[in-house]
C-alpha cells in the first residue's frame, strides 16, 4: 500500500471560493471557518456565535482563541458595571487576511523556487 503524496495534484489545485484558501494558508477547519465567517457579520460575544452555529460555548472559545493566535480575530474587553468583563470578538480586516495569504503564497514561491534551483539536482537521484 503507497501512502498519498501530498504534493500530487499540487499545482492542478483550484480555489472556487474564499473559504478554500482560508483552509489551505490557516490550516482552518469546517468549524473555524463557520465561526470566523460569523465574525465577518460584525463582533459577537462567544455566547452569540455558539448560539448561532449551534455548538458548544466551550468548542466556540477554543476556536476563537485559534483564530486569534492566527491574526482572524480580534478580541476586545468589556467591563461590567457588576464586576468582571467578557470579550467581544471580531474578524479581522479582509484586505489584512487577503495580504496574510499573498504574503504566505510569497514566501513559499520564494523557499519552493529556491529548492529547485539550489537542491535539486542533488536530491532528485
Amino acid at each position: 500500500m503507497s501512502a498519498r503524496n501530498p504534493m500530487v495534484g499540487l499545482f492542478n489545485r483550484s480555489f472556487n471560493k474564499p473559504s478554500d484558501l482560508l483552509c489551505c494558508a490557516f490550516g482552518l477547519r469546517n468549524s473555524e471557518l463557520d465561526v470566523y465567517f460569523e465574525l465577518i457579520s460584525g463582533p459577537k460575544t462567544v455566547e452569540q456565535i455558539a448560539e448561532r452555529i449551534k455548538r458548544d460555548r466551550s468548542t466556540v472559545q477554543r476556536v476563537l482563541n485559534k483564530l486569534h493566535s492566527k491574526g482572524l480575530a480580534m478580541r476586545n474587553t468589556h467591563k461590567i458595571q457588576r464586576g468582571g468583563y467578557y470579550y467581544e470578538y471580531s474578524a479581522e480586516d479582509t484586505e489584512v487576511v487577503r495580504e496574510q495569504i499573498l504574503t504566505q503564497l510569497e514566501e513559499w514561491y520564494t523557499a519552493t523556487k529556491s529548492f529547485l534551483i539550489e537542491s535539486w539536482s542533488q536530491t532528485a537521484q
